[in-house]
């Protein structure tokens, strides 16, 4: 691991880094993940070899392949909106697991149904 990453300016569209030598600008609208860290957090960003980089407090992992094409890569986003579409994804998933267990399910009289209280209609 010879290589070196350091940032070298933010601005408020985003931030220009030298990775290896080579200049790299992440557009906050790019990577708004990066747009929320302390200064102090953004320019601790370290080198791990291959092109990949590395901001240890903010736990965040980058590519300069990512950097340079940040279009090739549109699933890079918001922790909260990447938590948001991993669980829809996961929920419409059909397998033969998650059949069995809903038709055990079904077999136990189904989903409970809610209980609503008449005080709080309105």
């Amino acid at each position: 691991m010879n290589g070196t990453a350091e940032l070298k300016m933010v601005s408020s569209e985003g931030l220009y880094l030298e990775v290896d030598g080579k200049g790299y600008f992440a557009a906050f609208k790019n990577f708004p993940y990066m747009a929320d860290l302390p200064i102090s957090q953004l320019f601790s960003v370290k080198y791990c070899g291959d092109g990949d980089i590395r901001w240890e407090e903010a736990d965040i992992d980058l590519n300069v392949e990512i950097l340079a094409r940040p279009e090739d890569f549109p699933r890079i986003m918001h922790p909260v909106a990447a938590a948001s579409e991993f669980g829809r994804k996961g929920g419409s998933i059909r397998s033969a697991r998650k059949s069995a267990a809903s038709r055990r399910n079904g077999n136990k009289g189904g989903r409970p149904r809610k209980i609503t209280d008449s005080l709080t209609k309105g």
